[in-house]
C-alpha cells in the first residue's frame, strides 16, 4: 500500500492477451491511500529479468526505492520491461501544500474595536473580528476537489508590541451583556496616549477533499483582517465645588 493524500494513476500498456490471463495492474483510490495489485507471472517464467532462476517465481517488483529492480535511488522506470505486470504502471503521489490550495483560501475579513477608534488609556479597548468555515470547489492537478479552512485561532496585534492570540474572535460588549470598558477575552487595554493600529491574523486549518472524505494539508494559513486605527487619549479628574453648567470658566469647563 502506498500512502498518499493525493495520488493520479497511469496504466497503460497492458495488452490484451494481459488483461485475459489477469496480469494486469488494479488500482484502488480511497483519496487518502492508494492501493494497487496485479497477479504476477507464476513460477518456471525465467525469462523474465527479476527472476533468480528457474522456478522460483523471482522477487522483483515495485521497490521501496522507487524502481523496478534498479540501484537504490534511482528514478522509476515501471514500463522498461512490458513483461512485470502484463504492462506498465506509472503511479504519481502527490502532497497538495498550503501553496497549492491558495486561490480556494477565504477573503479577509473585518475586524472592530470598542468603543469605535477611541480608548482610554489604562481601560480596555475590546476587539471583535468574525472568521468562519470555508469551503470551495474547484480543480486541483486536474482532478475535482473541494477544500475547506476551518479557524482555528486568532492573533490579535494591538500596535504597540503586544499581540494576544484566542481561539475565537470574541464578541461585542453587547453580546456578552457587558458595559463599555469592560475586560474581555479579546480585550486590550493601552498603556499611555497615541495613535495606534491595530489588526488580526487569522489562522486557518486546511483539508481537501476527493470525494470519499476528508485529508488534512499540512501547516497553518494566516489570513490577516485589515487595520484600524485608535486615538488612545488619556483621563484626567478634578474635584471641583461646581458643575460646569454653574460655573463654564471652571476648571475642565
Amino acid at each position: 500500500m502506498l500512502t498518499a493524500l493525493l495520488v493520479i494513476a497511469l496504466a497503460s500498456g497492458c495488452t490484451v492477451d494481459a488483461q485475459a490471463a489477469g496480469l494486469c495492474p488494479s488500482v484502488s483510490n480511497d483519496g487518502s491511500t492508494v492501493e494497487i495489485g496485479a497477479t504476477r507471472p507464476g513460477a518456471g517464467d525465467s525469462d523474465r529479468p527479476d527472476d533468480d532462476g528457474p522456478g522460483s517465481g523471482g522477487s522483483g517488483g515495485l521497490e521501496e526505492s522507487g524502481g523496478w529492480g534498479g540501484a537504490p535511488g534511482t528514478a522509476p522506470n515501471p514500463c522498461a520491461n512490458p513483461q512485470i505486470l502484463g504492462g506498465c504502471l506509472i503511479v504519481e503521489v502527490i502532497r497538495p501544500t498550503l501553496a497549492d490550495v491558495a486561490s480556494f483560501a477565504p477573503a479577509s475579513v473585518a475586524i472592530i474595536d470598542e468603543p469605535d477608534g477611541v480608548g482610554i488609556v489604562g481601560m480596555p479597548v475590546n476587539f471583535v473580528t468574525g472568521p468562519t468555515a470555508h469551503e470551495q470547489a474547484g480543480t486541483l492537478f486536474g482532478l475535482p476537489v473541494t477544500v475547506r479552512f476551518t479557524p482555528i485561532g486568532v492573533v490579535f496585534v494591538h500596535g504597540d508590541g503586544t499581540q494576544r492570540t484566542t481561539t475565537s474572535g470574541g464578541a461585542t460588549w453587547a453580546e456578552l451583556g457587558l458595559p463599555q470598558f469592560s475586560a474581555t477575552g479579546t480585550s486590550h487595554a493601552y498603556a499611555s496616549r497615541g495613535t495606534y493600529t491595530a489588526r488580526a491574523l487569522i489562522r486557518y486549518a486546511a483539508e481537501f477533499n476527493l470525494g470519499r472524505g476528508w485529508n488534512p494539508i499540512d501547516g497553518v494559513l494566516e489570513i490577516p483582517t485589515a487595520a484600524t486605527d485608535l486615538q488612545i487619549f488619556e483621563a484626567r479628574t478634578a474635584l471641583v465645588d461646581r458643575t460646569c453648567a454653574e460655573s463654564p470658566a471652571g476648571p475642565g469647563c
